[in-house]
């Protein structure tokens, strides 16, 4: 647990750092006497940094964070201030307090706390850090893998309904609940935004509700303008303590239901799984869900809350994967030829009659490229609208601009529903794309994907995966990016 402050350099914005530090140091039990010794040691470290800052201190800002630990409390002052020399110190001696007095504010820290130390962080600045050790430290966090373990509320029963306007204000609070503010699907933290998604039909929700007649669980139909006969399942979030609960299968089969109806649900449906765990994987299943992609390193990893994870700094892979509700009449696909094999595996498992094609040399000159840029999650799509002869230029351009505005994860889409140039996987090789599966945009179109990444390790090991066929694609692609960007 971890709490921070920022201030100027300048000795009268001091007393709120002091305070700071002394309150933290309260709620953590700390006694009059530790909080008066935290405050004085707190002072002069602050009071020291102040002192070698070369200008007047209103230009810039420090940093005092408090770090609790299991014994007592770590406060970290993080500057940019002048170098220290920790050979070079001024030396307070008690026989000659007033000949070293320049070095009595160290001697008190010393004194005050039990571990001082200073940290060069080369180009980050320096760091002072002091620990101070409490005698009956508060214990403030509650084990989070046993907090909900054999709660009632994994055997309370559960009504699942549509919801109507007035259980928004519940859901935007169920997401906070699951992910904090992490989660990507941003409309869920707007209630104004979500109740206008809800009237207009691009979002239906089911809920669950408990006996007190608040939203317990959630998961959502998507619809967008762009896709009419493709909608998304998704947004599942469930309370904490009912994540056990007999409530969440029917939430999912209630929504199951009403994808299987013939004259409401979507042509295809889609879901956008995460790979960090496999829960909303096996989930899936009660869809009919398959596999028929991987969108890699999309965004940063959502924090499930009282959901034990294993620690993971690669950003989120998403398993895209698809659902047929009702027939579809043979359709043309066109395919470079070495990923025809995988295609026929992916559509043949999905039940989809794709009718592989050729490349082909009839494609216009012009090409014509739509962007959607998520800067906040330095993501990009790129959909080839017309994939003409002069691609692999237009391309080439437009992934440099990416790349130098900051883009982790480029995805290149190329429709599969038109001829392809000839020398379309050859063009793609050479910008370093890969391979990484099909994303519907209707029942007969389908959209070629390809993958670039940009400052950063991927790790395909890393994505976990349940369905056998995912995997297969998962090697598969792997493969394919080993050979893009190494060979």
């Amino acid at each position: 647990m971890q709490f921070a402050i920022t201030t100027y350099y300048r000795v009268e914005f001091l007393p709120p750092v002091i305070a700071f530090v002394a309150e933290i140091a309260r709620c953590l039990g700390a006694s009059p006497k530790e909080v008066s010794e935290l405050s004085m040691a707190s002072e002069e470290a602050g009071a020291y940094i102040i002192a070698r800052y070369p200008s007047d201190g209103l230009a810039e800002q420090f940093e005092v964070s408090c770090q609790v630990e299991p014994d007592g409390l770590r406060v970290a002052f993080s500057n940019m201030g002048l170098p220290v020399n920790p050979e070079g110190l001024p030396k307070y001696e008690v026989s000659q307090p007033e000949e070293t007095i320049d070095g009595l504010g160290l001697f008190l820290i010393e004194k005050l706390v039990d571990e001082f130390d200073f940290v060069n962080r080369g180009r980050e600045g320096w760091r002072t850090v002091l620990f101070k050790r409490l005698a009956r430290p508060k214990q403030l966090v509650q084990d989070a893998q046993t907090a909900d373990a054999g709660t009632p509320a994994t055997r309370e029963k559960l009504q699942v309904q549509i919801a109507g306007l007035e259980h928004v204000p519940g859901i935007v609070e169920l997401a906070y609940r699951n992910y904090g503010y992490s989660y990507s699907k941003e409309l869920f933290y707007y209630a104004n935004q979500l109740q206008a998604a809800m009237t207009d039909g691009r979002v239906t929700s089911y809920i669950a509700l408990n006996a007190q007649n608040r939203v317990a669980g959630q998961m959502a139909i998507l619809r967008s303008p762009e896709t009419p006969d493709v909608a998304e399942y998704g947004a599942l979030m469930v309370q904490p303590e009912y994540r056990r609960s007999m409530g969440l299968l029917h939430l999912v089969k209630a929504v199951a239901r009403t994808t299987k109806d013939p004259v409401t649900a979507p042509a295809i449906g889609e879901a956008n799984l995460v790979t960090t765990h496999t829960q909303s994987q096996k989930v899936s299943s009660l869809f009919n869900f398959a596999p028929m992609g991987l969108k890699l390193s999309v965004h940063d990893r959502a924090r499930f809350l009282k959901l034990a994870e294993q620690a993971d700094d690669q950003r989120e892979t998403l398993l895209h994967a698809i659902t047929a509700n009702r027939p579809v009449e043979p359709f043309a696909l066109y395919c470079p030829t070495p990923h025809r094999e995988i295609t026929r595996r992916l559509f043949g498992n999905a039940e989809l009659p794709a009718e592989i094609q050729s490349e082909s040399d009839g494609a216009p000159e012009a090409s014509a490229l739509k962007v959607d840029r998520h800067a906040e999650d330095g993501f990009a799509i790129l959909s080839l609208m017309i994939p003409g002869r002069n691609f692999a230029r237009v391309l080439r351009k437009q992934l440099f601009e990416l790349e130098a505005d900051g883009m982790k994860t480029v995805l290149v889409r190329v429709p599969g529903w038109m001829p392809q140039p000839a020398d379309l996987e050859d063009e793609a090789r050479a910008l370093r794309l890969f391979f990484s599966g099909w994303v519907a945009q209707g029942p007969e179109q389908w959209w070629l994907q390809y993958t670039r990444l940009y400052s950063q390790r991927f790790d395909f090991d890393r994505i976990q995966l349940a369905d056998p066929v995912a995997i297969e694609l998962q090697t598969y692609v792997a493969q394919c990016f080993q050979e893009a960007v190494f060979a």
